[in-house]
């Protein structure tokens, strides 16, 4: 399947989950992800904040505050027309952003090399980490401006995890991790092990 066709179907699933599914999904993969040792580690984390049909980062974000842990958002920069990182202060007040996507109505950016783990949405991933996002390349941008080592982190429901790769292009980032309600999938273990 193409790409527009993937994420067709893949929108069409998500809408059809009812709150409850997703809120427990939320919870499953919220769990999963603070008793990893990469989240442990890091300081810097990046996350987004949910749209009403993404799966919910409130209980992860809540996690990462009680750990003291800062938290950068993306928020859309007019000049660069395209979203960069930005922090979120506890008890920031949020505002749509341009695109709908809640973002703090203030902010301050964030210097993305100093970004530790990125947690991400995705409308398909594949288990060698390659995913498939909303067709506008935005975290993809994002995600180049990091340093290497930072960790990237999927977040999906089962379904959304292909069994064939996707049809990707050079600059679509993969993750290092995929987190869905019924695991983790390591991405570099899979990349290394089927690499001999």
């Amino acid at each position: 399947m193409t790409k527009p066709q993937i994420r067709t179907q893949m929108r069409q699933q998500r809408e059809a989950v009812d709150d409850s599914t997703r809120l427990a999904a939320s919870r499953a993969i919220t769990a999963a992800l603070i008793a990893r040792a990469e989240l442990q580690r890091a300081q810097e984390i990046g996350c987004f904040l949910s749209l009403p049909r993404e799966l919910v980062t409130d209980d992860l974000l809540a996690a990462c505050r009680a750990q003291n842990k800062r938290i950068c958002v993306p928020v859309w920069e007019a000049s660069s027309r395209t979203y960069i990182l930005a922090r979120l202060a506890p008890d920031q007040p949020l505002a749509d952003g341009p695109h709908g996507v809640p973002e703090p109505a203030q902010w301050q950016a964030v210097d993305p090399q100093r970004v530790d783990l990125v947690v991400i949405p995705g409308m398909a991933f594949d288990r060698q980490g390659g995913r498939l996002g909303y067709g506008k390349g935005y975290y993809d941008r994002i995600l180049a401006t990091c340093r290497s080592t930072c960790c990237k982190i999927g977040i999906g429901y089962t379904w959304q995890v292909v069994a064939d790769p996707l049809p990707l292009a050079s600059h679509d980032v993969h993750m290092d991790l995929l987190v869905t309600d019924a695991g983790v999938i390591d991405c570099h273990r899979r990349a290394k092990a089927e690499a001999v």
